[in-house]
């Protein structure tokens, strides 16, 4: 890594997702053993514990503290609990001088495409969050030239907001995907690289979720439903990972009758 980006208070999106979340620390470079390390620090100023909670603050308070000290604060950190839902993935190094996407990593980028995306602070990496737990924790597995590691506890996420290619600002459940990362990671039968799923493909375990918010979407600009449900099956035979039944579509649009309705 070249360095760090400075980064803006005042630009700082992140999911509610995670600022719902007292899990909270900022952080400076210093070095340590001759090499830069994020170090994380509580706001009342003494080196914060990725392991204990009672170093941790709220969003706000950590937001707050690091806009009063920026020269003492190079940004904020989110901490990775067992008691959380998330699992974090750091694509370190994944970026070229343009900011593309290296080949090594397309497919993963790919495959959690529908979920918060940052880019890090050196801006040649990228941090992913999904929810899904992990076997265990994977620090620096050599892929490319760049390195992936994955956390679920015990660890934190330098956070800059600065979201990859307009990435959403929520967190979806990626519990299979990790898990196969994981393995492909750890397991020399398994093949790499990881896959992109085929172009414009919806995942399996995102599928109905997906239909439930289109059907949703089309009620409400008022388009009649004898074109929602011919559009639904569009969508589900021609874009779906794996197309469900047919008579599953009939079932959303007809609960759709209900949605709004006290």
């Amino acid at each position: 890594m070249t360095g760090t980006v400075a980064l803006s208070t005042s630009d700082l999106h992140v999911p509610d997702d995670l600022t719902e979340h007292d899990q909270w620390v900022v952080w400076r470079n210093e070095v340590r053993q001759g090499k830069p390390t994020k170090v994380p620090y509580q706001v009342s100023g003494y080196r914060a514990d990725s392991t204990n909670p009672r170093t941790w603050t709220t969003f706000e308070e950590a937001l707050g503290t690091w806009r009063c000290d920026l020269r003492r604060y190079a940004g904020l950190g989110f901490v990775f609990s067992k008691v959380d839902p998330f699992a974090g993935i750091d694509l370190d190094d994944s970026l070229d001088e343009q900011g593309l996407v290296k080949p090594w990593a397309r497919g993963i980028v790919e495959r959690f495409s529908d979920t918060y995306m940052e880019i890090s602070p050196s801006s040649q990496g990228l941090k992913i969050w999904a929810h899904g737990s992990l076997p265990a924790n994977l620090p620096g597995v050599q892929v490319g030239d760049g390195t992936i590691e994955l956390y679920d506890h015990a660890r934190y996420f330098a956070v800059t907001g600065r979201a990859f290619r307009g990435a959403p600002l929520h967190i979806e459940d990626h519990t299979s995907d990790l898990l196969l990362l994981y393995d492909r990671l750890t397991l020399a039968k398994k093949a790499w690289p990881l896959q992109p799923l085929p172009s414009g493909q919806i995942p399996r375990g995102r599928q109905h979720n997906t239909l439930v918010s289109l059907c949703g979407t089309l009620r409400i600009r008022g388009i009649c439903e004898e074109a929602i449900e011919a559009c639904l099956h569009i969508v589900n035979e021609k874009q779906c990972e794996k197309p469900g039944p047919r008579e599953n579509i009939t079932r959303i649009v007809r609960s759709s009758r209900r949605w709004g309705k006290k």
